[in-house]
């Protein structure tokens, strides 16, 4: 019953983000100015306008290394040769269209809730699998959707361990000053991630999500879109020259630095760019940061910088050879090239927001109408707004975490829903904000557009979802 009205809304908000999304860049530049343009509105003068973006470019920078190595380090990780098997097999199980699909999608949200990171490239390497798969067995599968099922890891992230503003409330020495007193000390990860309305919010994901993206595959064989040749023909290419999990751990000959190619290992230095035992003692240093982290708050008292201890230590055990893990953290930086070029400039929007008072003022609107029972679903869609300006979960946070929180105080409700509103916000309006997509898109071979019209229909599903949970755990209980 639901399967035909599902497809016909895919295809047609398919239909109209291939004509209105723009190139995420492009987007970037528009965002930017109808922000500085608001700015200007509200009687904020150019100079002081201008001094707010510089100040939010350089205030996050520190974050945008942090994200950035876990972005690096889990690509690496999702990449190894022992992931790309795992992939492989599971990628061999569809036998439908449908089956496709929610295995892409299932298998993704599943590693957005362990990583952000893991979850984005996992979604858009299971993708090309199953594609590649379905193809070889004669399955025509819309390779569109597959990508944008692999995308939905990004509604998730923010329930799972990789909580930007959950992690960053977990350091009182990282809570920034503009926070309101009472919240200094800091909030645990078990108030936030281990709370009842984000775990009943991500279980019910779990099971609603990927059937819906399933249903939603075209039934007009001239509107699929299958695997591009050209990647058909990479994998091809990889597979007869060996195994295709090997592909990035081929014994390449290696390149002295005098540029002169040896096949063979016959020089020291040589030898010590491909001993496994060099790659095992530099794991130990970034691993006891983890196991001492995890010793003194265990899993839930875990810091960004503590998951970043852990995917560094993972991704160099994982690939050993040094050499060979510097090749794949090269290719990785790369996938991430749009992300590292886009953050300054999405850091200086919210910079317009925290420096003027136009973040304020469009929390301060939803804030003055609230009450105990509404404030979970009106949090929600000022955090998603927001998000569309400021993707980024820390930055946001950093940017309109002080409202969340002073409103949810003097409503009386306790101090983690604020963390909770802006982890669902975020997370819901990633599925229309392209930032985040940009490595899955290179790696995928495809545009933004080409996939937004599928995952805006997840976002609509993932609202009634959190308005539901928000309600029910939050928003009836503190009433």
């Amino acid at each position: 019953m639901i399967g035909k009205p599902l497809k016909a809304l895919g295809e047609r908000s398919a239909a109209v983000s291939e004509r209105i999304i723009p190139d995420p860049w492009v987007l970037l530049i528009l965002l930017t100015l109808t922000s500085f343009v608001s700015v200007l509105a509200i009687g904020t003068g150019p100079v002081e306008a201008m001094d707010a973006w510089t100040g939010g470019v350089w205030d996050l920078l520190t974050f945008m290394a942090q994200i950035s190595i876990t972005l690096i380090a889990g690509d690496a990780i999702a990449k190894s040769r022992l992931a790309t098997k795992l992939f492989q097999r599971i990628a061999e199980i569809p036998g439908s269209q449908f089956t496709a699909v929610y295995i892409t999608c299932i298998v993704s949200l599943i590693a957005g809730l362990i990583s952000w990171a893991i979850g984005l490239i996992v979604g858009a390497v299971m993708a090309r699998q199953v594609a590649y798969r379905a193809h070889k067995r004669g399955i025509k599968v819309h390779y569109p959707l597959l990508v944008a099922a692999g995308y939905t890891a990004l509604m998730i992230w923010h329930m799972g361990l990789t909580t930007s503003s959950g992690l960053l409330m977990t350091d009182p020495a990282a809570i920034p000053d503009t926070f309101p007193d009472y919240a200094q000390d800091g909030i645990p990860l078990a108030e936030t991630i281990g709370s009842t309305v984000n775990i009943a919010t991500a279980a019910t994901l779990l099971i609603v999500l990927p059937p819906i993206m399933a249903l939603l595959h075209p039934s007009d064989e001239d509107s699929i879109k299958t695997l591009p040749t050209s990647v058909v023909d990479e994998l091809d290419a990889k597979i007869s020259g060996g195994s295709e999990a090997d592909a990035g751990d081929v014994s390449d000959p290696v390149a002295t630095d005098g540029g002169e190619v040896h096949a063979e290992e016959d020089y020291i230095a040589d030898k010590l760019n491909g001993m496994r035992i060099l790659g095992a003692i530099i794991a130990i240093f970034p691993a006891y940061y983890f196991i001492q982290s995890l010793a003194r708050g265990g899993i839930l008292g875990f810091t960004l910088n503590a998951i970043n201890a852990m995917f560094l230590t993972v991704a160099i055990l994982l690939w050993l050879h040094p050499l060979k893990l510097v090749n794949q953290i090269d290719q990785s930086i790369k996938n991430c090239a749009g992300i590292i070029l886009q953050f300054p400039f999405y850091a200086g929007i919210a910079g317009l927001l925290v420096g003027t008072p136009l973040g304020g003022m469009i929390s301060q609107f939803f804030a003055d109408i609230a009450t105990p029972l509404t404030w979970p679903i009106l949090g929600l869609i000022t955090t998603g707004l927001v998000n569309i300006f400021v993707p980024s979960g820390g930055g946001q946070w950093v940017a309109q975490g002080p409202i969340l929180l002073e409103t949810t105080n003097q409503l009386g409700m306790p101090l983690y829903v604020a963390v909770i509103l802006e982890a669902f916000g975020d997370g819901l309006t990633n599925m229309i904000q392209p930032f985040w997509a940009l490595p899955a898109l290179a790696l995928a071979d495809l545009r933004a557009r080409d996939m937004l019209g599928y995952t805006f229909i997840a976002m609509i599903a993932g609202f009634i979802v959190m308005s539901t949970t928000l309600t029910l755990f939050v928003g009836l209980v503190y009433s």
